[in-house]
């Protein structure tokens, strides 16, 4: 074991010749309970959340450079920096998140040759899917990496908490981090000191049928999950009705896994609009005049459900519609100006880019035709 309770590998060898590192983390839908993964809520309630990673990702490129300088390049930003040898940046904006994570790798011991990175998302930032979390265990991954040390899935989401939620100060949850660095389709359970991650035990072509009725749309709006989760971490211990809306949003979560595990699909598209509404009462800032009109609008085209994606007010439109009404909810949010993001659900996680074929298991994500299927009963990673 390393610092922190990492994982390494028994091959770590500090003197031999490094190669680039590429780490992919995947971004994240929740479909319930988000909310109860803050710290206000899980330390006295207990947190219950369930989510999937999918096929969007965000990728950390990292390599040891000839001058033992450490330089930092955002290709979303587009924000380049360098800092000279024995020179680490100080850990604030622009790119505080990096920097915040070179300064635990520091701390490690693991940048004495310095270290080049280089930051790339398929999604943009202030989206609702994770990215920031996603990028903080790719950023995790790599550097650990970079130094011949592998990090399990739950060392990994834990370190990106530390760096997150303690050294930078977010007011966020942890469900996005551990999404992330899982992968597939999962219950996250929370409490005061530990974090507990069970995937659904679902038939692969029920995991199937439900990637195929999920729709993700692009609001075109940008949004400030911070301020949105502070204002509900404050409510959360002074606002009674608060409290009731994240009892009922748990107790949603809860029933959404029956109705999954049950294969009751379309009851499921029903409880995330339940989970909508309920998600509304958090704070005035989670919908707005026009988020309204766009999920009226798929509704009457046929969503049973749906939501914003995040801590709300804006980024992306997720919505459950069943195959004979996609082409008219497709359609009617054509007409609203919102474009479609098409997705998988992932189920490897983060990882390192391989560098032999062989290593990776043949699927990395559904919906794949039922036919191809060997087993009855899926199996996340399988």
């Amino acid at each position: 074991m390393g610092h922190s309770g990492m994982v390494m590998s028994d091959t770590f060898k500090p003197d031999m010749p490094k190669v680039p590192v590429i780490v992919r983390a995947p971004v994240r839908i929740s479909f319930g309970g988000g909310g109860t993964d803050l710290a206000a809520y899980y330390a006295a309630f207990g947190g219950f959340v369930i989510s999937t990673a999918i096929t969007r990702y965000c990728y950390v490129v990292a390599r040891e450079p000839e001058d033992r300088s450490i330089r930092l390049n955002s290709a979303d930003y587009r924000i380049w920096e360098q800092f000279g040898p024995g020179e680490p940046p100080p850990v604030q904006e622009p790119l505080a998140l990096p920097k915040a994570a070179i300064a635990w790798a520091v701390e490690q011991g693991w940048l004495a040759r310095g270290v080049d990175l280089f930051l790339a998302a398929e999604v943009p930032p202030g989206t609702g899917l994770g990215s920031s979390s996603a990028m903080t265990v790719a950023l995790v991954h790599a550097l650990a990496a970079l130094r011949g040390n592998m990090l399990e899935p739950a060392a990994a989401a834990a370190q990106a908490c530390r760096l997150e939620i303690e050294r930078l100060g977010k007011p966020i949850g942890k469900q996005d981090q551990y999404a992330s660095a899982y992968g597939g389709l999962n219950i996250i359970e929370f409490t005061d000191d530990d974090v507990q991650v069970t995937p659904l035990n679902m038939r692969r072509e029920v995991m199937v049928a439900l990637n195929q009725r999920l729709l993700l749309f692009a609001t075109g709006q940008s949004r400030d999950s911070a301020g949105i989760l502070g204002e509900q971490r404050k409510h959360t211990t002074t606002q009674p009705l608060v409290i009731e809306a994240l009892h009922r949003i748990k107790s949603l979560a809860y029933n959404m896994c029956e109705t999954l595990l049950a294969e009751d699909l379309d009851a499921f598209g029903r409880l995330l609009d339940q989970a909508w509404q309920q998600k509304r009462r958090l704070s005035g800032k989670v919908s707005s005049a026009a988020i309204d009109t766009w999920y009226a609008a798929a509704r009457a085209a046929g969503a049973l459900g749906g939501k914003i994606t995040g801590a709300g007010g804006g980024g992306f439109l997720l919505l459950y519609c069943p195959p004979e009404h996609q082409a008219a909810v497709r359609r009617v949010m054509t007409e609203h100006g919102l474009q479609e993001l098409a997705f998988d659900i992932d189920l490897r996680g983060a990882q390192a880019l391989p560098s032999a074929p062989a290593e990776q298991p043949a699927a990395a994500h559904v919906p794949l035709p039922a036919s191809t299927v060997a087993t009855d009963v899926y199996v996340p990673g399988g």
